[in-house]
């Protein structure tokens, strides 16, 4: 049996769905018992609303499996992201200890190992840090930027034909991996836990550019879609819009500050390992999904 947090999240549905489809047992750990949580008992698997900050619920749920999948959801709209992610973090690590789960792994992110000028990806160093409490065998996976990330940016590729990007230069490449390879190698070291702790470096398998991601959505609509630049004195405007707190507006601007002058990056002294999903084929069920198939 293992347990899932963020299991309906995009890594943590991943996780499920991999491991279902390899006749685990799984238990879900969810926010919420709704129609998602339904269809998931109907399958098979254990649903436990939890919530994360309450450490003794949380270490219940935990409790007799195999192994779990510790990620901490973000919490953009919270009035300080860094401080909640500190206390999610504590709570995860608290409630595993209690529970003696035997394996954790561990959802970090590519520039973890930095402490500072990486934006909201320092709440990935912030765990790492927590995790050397951990009592249980650790495998932490630094997952390169998601693909799927470009679904931010679908509406302008949709109505005008554009793809805005705040990764500058436009033409430079750096590493992207898709959920569904997440799902699969987080699966992989739940079911084939290691010896010793490891930190595996998760890549897709090339780098990808924003002019690469205009090329694939122009080949998957039939149409010409160009990659512009999002100019840096509007960063800030497009995150207010989505009505984020200033640290979560600080924190992304922050990320592609450090993304842009290589701060993100792998630290590369680990063991690397590569998907197999594509950018065309990560962005063509993207767009199957949000907009039906356009």
């Amino acid at each position: 049996m293992f347990a899932i947090t963020g299991a309906f999240g995009q890594t943590g549905s991943a996780v499920c769905e991999t491991l279902h489809a390899a006749n685990q047992k799984i238990r879900l750990l969810v926010r919420r018992d709704d129609a998602q949580a339904a269809a998931w008992r109907a399958r098979g698997a254990e649903v436990v609303v939890v919530d994360l900050t309450n450490t003794a619920m949380l270490a219940e749920a935990l409790g007799g499996v195999d192994g779990a999948y510790l990620l901490n959801p973000p919490a953009y709209m919270h009035a300080d992201l860094f401080a909640h992610a500190h206390n999610v973090h504590k709570s995860l690590i608290d409630a595993a200890n209690m529970a003696e789960v035997p394996h954790i792994v561990a959802l970090s992110s590519v520039g973890a190992h930095q402490s500072q000028g990486t934006g909201n990806i320092l709440t990935t160093w912030d765990y790492e840090q927590q995790l050397r409490q951990l009592n249980s065998r650790l495998t932490i996976l630094r997952a390169a930027n998601f693909m799927e990330n470009w679904a931010w940016s679908m509406a302008p590729v949709l109505e005008k034909g554009v793809l805005p990007s705040m990764f500058l230069p436009i033409e430079r490449a750096i590493p992207m991996v898709s959920v569904a390879d997440i799902g699969e190698a987080v699966a992989t070291c739940l079911t084939q836990p290691p010896k010793r702790n490891q930190i595996i470096e998760l890549h897709g398998p090339q780098d990808y550019s924003p002019v690469h991601a205009a090329l694939a959505l122009s080949e998957l609509l039939g149409k010409n879609i160009v990659s512009v630049v999002a100019p840096e004195s509007t960063w800030s405007e497009v995150f207010r819009g989505k009505e984020f707190p200033p640290v979560t507006v600080q924190a992304f601007c922050d990320m592609f500050h450090g993304f842009n002058d290589d701060t993100i990056v792998f630290e590369g002294s680990h063991t690397t390992d590569r998907g197999t999903t594509d950018l065309k084929t990560a962005l063509g069920k993207l767009l199957a999904r949000s907009h039906g198939g356009h």
